[in-house]
């Protein structure tokens, strides 16, 4: 699970470094949408292809892990991680409804799922660490994160008269 700590670390540390080293202006709408845009694409983005990879390859390591039985419904849950890695790896070109899209979707399915490993914990006694462990914390924490930052950021993006979207500017500074 180190790696899964060490990809949303990434982010913010990536997220710090960009803001450091770009010669754009820091306004607040720019330090907004460019700390969004690293934690959609590494909290939403590349944690799920992880969590793909982990279903998809390795499903008896992640039935250990989470201490619930292996189950071909792994091989479906890969395909949903695998569809929200690819919308949060579409965030850094696509912005505005389609980031509320990708955040709406995300946070309904991570805070479900929260809810299951908490109900999971309680009634069949499962405390792997898979279950209540950094799954459950990272369930709670990146939806709350992400719904508290989308109101600011469609509020800033309509007080700023910002005409060059971050995306294209991402690439060149």
């Amino acid at each position: 699970m180190i790696i899964y700590i060490a990809i949303l670390a990434l982010g913010v540390i990536g997220f710090f470094i960009h803001l450091y080293i770009s010669e754009i202006p820091r306004t607040p709408f720019r330090v907004l949408e460019l700390f969004m845009t690293y934690q959609l694409v590494f909290s939403i983005g590349l944690s799920s292809f992880l969590a793909f990879y982990g279903l998809a390859f390795l499903p008896n390591f992640v039935a250990a892990y989470t201490g619930w039985p292996a189950s071909p419904f792994e091989e479906l849950l890969a395909n949903v991680n695998l569809g929200y890695g690819v919308l949060g790896i579409m965030c850094i070109w696509f912005r505005e409804h389609f980031w509320t899209a990708t955040i709406v979707g995300s946070s309904i399915w991570l805070l479900g799922d929260a809810g299951e490993h908490i109900y999971d914990a309680l009634v069949n006694n499962n405390y792997a660490p898979g279950n209540v462990g950094v799954p459950l914390y990272t369930d709670i924490i990146i939806p709350f994160v992400l719904l508290t930052c989308l109101p600011f950021y469609h509020s800033l993006r309509k007080k700023t008269a910002y005409t060059t979207p971050v995306s294209q500017k991402l690439i060149r500074d």
